[in-house]
């Protein structure tokens, strides 16, 4: 079958359902397309490990067909009918889809959830195909200080398709390459076109800023907005899930699938949307910060001072065209420190997110029909026996979970950060900016604190792309927030801001620089090596590695993690070990060991 050829790597949901509905191509291409995009980029080729499962193709197939023939019948679901997308590993989806649902930990593999996050099926009830469960900060980010953004220890580490390679004494070398917060694996799988749209969730920022670094459109909604049956979440104050997309266009009509309750919930709907697109400016005030982060960077020595001579002028070119346009700007709007957030010099954040943290597993764990782990004790245990799995060197210990078990934050201390919160960001802190200048948009660089600041104050934020560093293609844009409840304002402005600047911008071909041939082996991670060959030298296997792929697979049977034969015998020949296929006669030796 020939493919209509269509780039994933830059085409939007928007051209997709042009093409749709131009009958040019089909939902059954276009997943092809996706799948072969995912095959050749995620483990593979440039390995940005963004993805944790597929979705089997031949279920994806079946359900492109059925939306086609909707299509063919006049029936539409709505304007993302047929559309792919992808959604955070923290994100239950039933049994039928599938796949798992692990947050990223080998303690969730093979568990079976009892239904569909709700979010889930308001996705699919309107046309979106789901195609696989992105990678994500093991826990959401609650693991371990040590462990670096978009790692898990099930899915590896994340890795942005914008961030630059060079070779240095034959090897490849790759820089600045963590893209954000917890929900990475959704922006890099937009971004790199595993799938035009994402859902990720968000605590303090863990949407928001992936999406910045992947050039991307999205919006955190405001708490309570969007159901969270069935998703892990380390806080109830502060939690919710939002989308990413290329355009802003696609984001508005993702965000009323998102946010929009079907007819099969309880209640009826009295509206067919939230949102309109919305293209000129009338009716915003918008105030803008100043971009001194970056200048602070620089003294700094993160960036050099080509590099904030860089950003400054691209944000304050925006600044400048919206004035010369005649939108209602006020500039420059003043953000309280972000130190003021703290109480008494702690993080206000951290006895909330602690003292919740436990009620919100336990609430997702409730949500398994199946688990082999009921409780963060169990867990912390299921980690220990599993140490070459769950605790690898760049992830080797779990103080967050262990700080967590043994916390006894008194409610007292909880209601006194959660009110200093409230006071600071909110009352004398967001609230007052908006009401001071009158403004009903606040505007700030990407890399600022005003994630941390909406989140105190209960606020929505979203981010637009700006640009991207010429010194190694990490893209940088623009932060928002508005008060609580007003999504539809940076809507509008998103919405807005994409029609007036320029497109966003775009990663190289991902194949530019391969990292090894698409349809080489993959071999496991190299802690996992590492225990290969150890327990080879140390154990007799009479030179068979199917028997040490039985004895390893049996060790890790609760784990849910596999190994073929034929990787182990690959990693056994590479590493200079004589190994053979097929069972050896000391085999059963072995296993008695």
């Amino acid at each position: 079958m020939s493919i209509p050829e269509f780039n994933p790597l830059v085409t939007t949901a928007w051209e997709l359902q042009e093409l749709l509905s131009g009958n040019i191509l089909t939902s059954v291409e276009i997943i092809e397309t996706y799948l072969a995009q995912i095959e050749q980029h995620n483990r593979r080729g440039r390995q940005l490990r963004a993805l944790i499962s597929v979705a089997p193709r031949h279920e994806l197939l079946k359900i492109a067909r059925q939306l086609d023939s909707e299509r063919a019948h006049g029936r539409l679901r709505g304007p993302l009918h047929g559309i792919p997308i992808v959604v955070k590993d923290n994100i239950m989806t039933d049994r039928s889809l599938g796949m798992d649902t692990t947050v990223g930990s080998y303690a969730f593999v093979g568990c079976v959830p009892k239904k569909n996050a709700t979010i889930v099926d308001r996705l699919t009830r309107k046309g979106m195909i789901i195609l696989g469960k992105a990678n994500l900060t093991e826990f959401c980010g609650l693991k371990t200080p040590l462990m670096p953004p978009g790692w898990s220890a099930v899915g590896g580490q994340t890795r942005s398709p914008y961030i630059a390679r060079h070779i240095a004494k034959k090897k490849l070398h790759w820089e600045l390459s963590a893209p954000g917060g917890s929900s990475t694996g959704s922006a890099v799988s937009v971004a790199a076109g595993f799938s035009t749209l994402g859902i990720g969730t968000d605590t303090i920022g863990s949407l928001i800023t992936p999406a910045n670094r992947a050039a991307l459109y999205a919006l955190k909604p405001t708490i309570g907005e969007i159901p969270m049956d069935g998703v892990f979440t380390l806080s109830k104050t502060f939690d919710t899930a939002g989308g990413m997309a290329k355009s802003a266009k696609d984001l508005v009509h993702l965000m009323d699938a998102l946010m929009l309750p079907s007819r099969h919930e309880h209640g009826t709907r009295t509206v067919s949307h939230y949102f309109k697109i919305k293209e000129d400016w009338g009716g915003l005030r918008i105030g803008f910060t100043e971009p001194t982060i970056w200048r602070s960077w620089m003294k700094s020595g993160r960036i050099n001072a080509d590099a904030e001579k860089f950003m400054r002028g691209k944000y304050e070119s925006v600044i400048n065209t919206l004035i010369e346009m005649g939108v209602d700007v006020a500039y420059p709007v003043e953000l309280p420190a972000l130190s003021s957030l703290n109480l008494d010099d702690r993080n206000s954040f951290e006895p909330i997110v602690y003292h919740e943290f436990k009620d919100r597993l336990a609430e997702f764990i409730r949500h398994f029909d199946q688990t082999k782990v009921h409780s963060l004790a169990e867990i912390i245990n299921f980690n220990l026996e599993h140490p070459e799995l769950t605790l690898p060197p760049s992830s080797p210990n779990q103080d967050d979970l262990m700080a967590v078990l043994q916390s006894g934050t008194l409610k007292e201390q909880v209601q006194a950060a959660r009110s200093h919160l409230q006071h600071v960001g909110g009352r004398e802190g967001l609230d007052r900016l908006f009401e001071e200048h009158q403004i009903d948009v606040i505007a700030a660089p990407g890399d600022t604190a005003l994630s941390s600041l909406a989140a105190a104050a209960g606020c929505p934020t979203a981010v637009a792309p700006l640009g991207a560093l010429k010194l190694n293609g990490q893209p940088f844009g623009i932060i928002l927030t508005s008060p609580p409840h007003t999504e539809h304002l940076l809507l509008h402005f998103l919405t807005a801001y994409e029609a007036t600047f320029p497109l966003r911008a775009l990663p190289l071909p991902l194949s530019s620089v391969p990292l090894q041939s698409p349809n080489e082996e993959l071999l496991p991670d190299r802690p996992i090596v590492d225990l290969i060959l150890h327990e080879w030298d140390t154990r007799r296997f009479s030179c068979s590695a199917d028997a040490l792929a039985d004895w390893l697979n049996v060790r890790w049977r609760k784990s849910g993690y596999v190994l073929s034969p034929e990787t182990v015998c690959e990693v056994l020949r590479g590493n200079g070990r004589v190994a053979f296929r097929g069972l050896g006669d000391d085999a059963e030796e072995a296993f008695s060991r």
